[in-house]
């Protein structure tokens, strides 16, 4: 052992090569591995996310209003009677059209005409007692008060006379303005007292169209501005707003509005749902379709489009909308919006973007 050692202590440089030697060997055995990993990590390409996409261009539309409403009358008048009687004539028929002051019914009048003509009887015997009252005056036989009593008594007779006739005239229903008799309450025969309902008469020309706005479009609303009309029926019509409440409805923060529309010969007809569209002014707006919508983080409305490869939410507004399609602004002239997909990438992802000249292969792999 000793012999050994000591062969060893006289030979140290071949030691020390050997050490070396057995180093290298091992630092060079890790630097090849690495190499070999180099390009086996290269060789793994990113898979990014496709997603369809459609150039889509903005066009210039009508920013408007959208509004649901009713037509109703312009007026509408409910005739009493205001004096007491049996309906003797009935003139005009529910539906029939009515002018201003035209002969709707009558009550009777017999006992009225009686009246009349004992009051003018008795006015003749008023005026004749004052005369002789002033006879008597001019010879000093009869005093300032008993004159001013005669003159009295004939205005009473007078004024009587006029009561009667007042009430005569009432006993015959005429119409109010021109218009529709809607509906007719008693028949022939009929006794009525006063207050008693008759008739209603409703004026459907020009037609009221009446809708609510919301707080947020009464700004953009004026007196005169033009306003069109689709009925259920299928019915077009347009006319113009003629009143806008000043004060919200509690509780629903909506304004009163009413857009006249001419209705000369009575096609329209009252109690109608109506869609009422009220043009605005024009904005270049792209169409779309409402499944490309989407809400980002902070629950705002907008879409994703593509830029360069990168994702990007943008916030919209909405121009107008229909059966056909929205109508946005604030996508500018153009955009890439991503048409299928959307729900699977974030602003800010690089994607890549599918269209539809691109191959069926392609698009295989789309999301949904």
């Amino acid at each position: 052992m000793s012999s050994f050692m000591t062969k060893i202590r006289q030979q140290p440089v071949w030691i020390a090569l050997f050490i070396f030697i057995a180093l290298s060997f091992w630092v060079a055995s890790g630097h090849l591995t690495a190499q070999d990993a180099q390009p086996q990590r290269a060789s793994q390409k990113v898979e990014l996310t496709k997603v369809k996409v459609e150039t889509l261009y903005a066009e210039q539309v009508n920013r408007e209003i959208s509004l649901y409403g009713r037509t109703e009358p312009d007026r509408f008048a409910t005739l009493r009677s205001e004096v007491k009687g049996q309906v003797t004539d009935i003139f005009v028929q529910e539906g029939q059209l009515v002018k201003q002051g035209q002969k709707i019914l009558s009550l009777d009048s017999n006992d009225l005409m009686a009246q009349i003509r004992s009051a003018k009887s008795i006015l003749k015997q008023r005026e004749i007692e004052l005369e002789g009252a002033q006879s008597l005056g001019k010879k000093g036989f009869q005093s300032q008060s008993a004159l001013a009593q005669a003159s009295a008594n004939v205005e009473l007779a007078k004024a009587e006379i006029e009561r009667l006739e007042l009430t005569l005239n009432n006993t015959i229903i005429t119409a109010p303005f021109d218009g529709v008799l809607n509906r007719r309450h008693v028949e022939i025969g009929d006794l009525l007292r006063e207050g008693d309902t008759i008739a209603t008469v409703v004026d459907l020309d020009p037609m009221i169209i009446t809708a609510d706005v919301t707080e947020n479009w009464i700004q953009y609303l004026t007196l005169g501005q033009r306003a069109y009309g689709r009925l259920t029926t299928g019915q077009m019509t347009e006319g113009q707003i003629r009143y806008i409440s000043s004060v919200s409805n509690e509780g629903t923060n909506t304004f009163n509005l009413e857009v006249q529309v001419a209705n000369p010969n009575g096609t329209l007809l009252a109690g109608m749902s109506t869609e009422l569209t009220i043009p605005l002014k024009q904005d270049w707006a792209i169409k779309i379709t409402p499944a490309v919508m989407a809400l980002d983080e902070q629950g705002n409305l907008g879409v994703k489009i593509v830029d360069d490869n990168i994702v990007k939410f943008t916030p919209i507004d909405i121009v107008k909308s229909d059966s056909e399609g929205v109508w946005l602004s604030g996508l500018g002239q153009q955009a890439q919006v991503i048409t299928r997909g959307h729900g699977f990438v974030r602003h800010g992802d690089k994607v890549q973007a599918i269209t539809d000249s691109d191959s069926s292969s392609n698009t295989a792999n789309v999301n949904d």
